[in-house]
């Protein structure tokens, strides 16, 4: 794949890393499809229930044989320039990784960890910061990120072994005690702490898919709801939602 930085022309070894499961979102697929033909950068995946051990697979087949390997998950969404614009990042800054900004699902929250930062809860962040080329962070996600292979080569191995919470369980923790760790997160603290860099690309953000329920209001307009939030609330339809039971009691008066 050729990136050209400023006028000099870098022709580099890109390989696609996918950890996947049966089925997927088809909108993924050609996105990924219209993205990475242009580039010939080819694509390999390794199917099965444990996303972690896809992924060590995948990045171990692949890391003798590349210059940088692009990790991208089945449900982000990117155009077609996205990968030339990372590269371009990643060449100038020489990061060792270096994602673009996407949101958590349904929070809607992005899915990074400033630097120094591990700890703490919610960070507020200058709006400053978001007019850098890349900032330094703690944690990324693997939506489509690029990895550099040398760096990953003196990264220590297990890769990706998650941590249950200081009761052994992995749903959340009372406050005060020792949160899960998830795979993806424990993979960026052991590339930090084996000498690698990680950055985000203010300037550059991609889409993460999701399924919403879309219910009929008590105007006739769309009322939206997250899959999480029905089941929370037992199987139930939103308040605002034609035909709920607030809805009919209202209907009633």
């Amino acid at each position: 794949m050729k990136v050209r930085v400023g006028n000099v022309e870098h022709d580099l070894r890109v390989e696609a890393a996918f950890s996947v499961p049966r089925l997927g979102f088809q909108d993924n697929f050609f996105c990924a499809f219209q993205s990475l033909l242009p580039d010939g950068i080819q694509p390999t995946k390794f199917t099965g229930p444990f996303w972690g051990q896809c992924m060590d697979r995948v990045l171990l087949d692949m890391m003798d044989r590349t210059d940088w390997i692009l990790c991208t998950d089945f449900d982000s969404v990117y155009e077609a320039d996205t990968v030339q614009r990372l590269l371009t990042a990643a060449m100038v800054s020489g990061y060792d990784a270096v994602a673009p900004m996407q949101c958590k699902r349904d929070e809607g929250i992005p899915m990074f960890t400033p630097e120094g930062h591990f700890e703490i809860g919610r960070v507020e962040i200058a709006p400053s910061w978001f007019e850098a080329t890349i900032q330094p962070v703690d944690s990324a996600h693997f939506g489509c990120t690029l990895l550099r292979s040398s760096a990953l080569k003196r990264t220590k191995t297990p890769w990706f072994v998650g941590t249950p919470a200081e009761d052994g369980h992995w749903g959340d923790a009372p406050e005060g005690q020792r949160q899960r760790v998830e795979e993806d997160i424990a993979f960026w603290k052991t590339w930090k702490n084996s000498g690698n860099t990680l950055g985000i690309c203010p300037q550059i953000a991609i889409g993460h898919a999701e399924l919403m329920f879309t219910w009929p209001g008590r105007d006739l307009k769309a009322v939206y709801q997250y899959p999480t939030e029905y089941w929370k609330a037992g199987g139930r339809r939103p308040a605002a939602a034609w035909g709920s039971a607030e809805h009919a009691e209202a209907s009633a008066k």
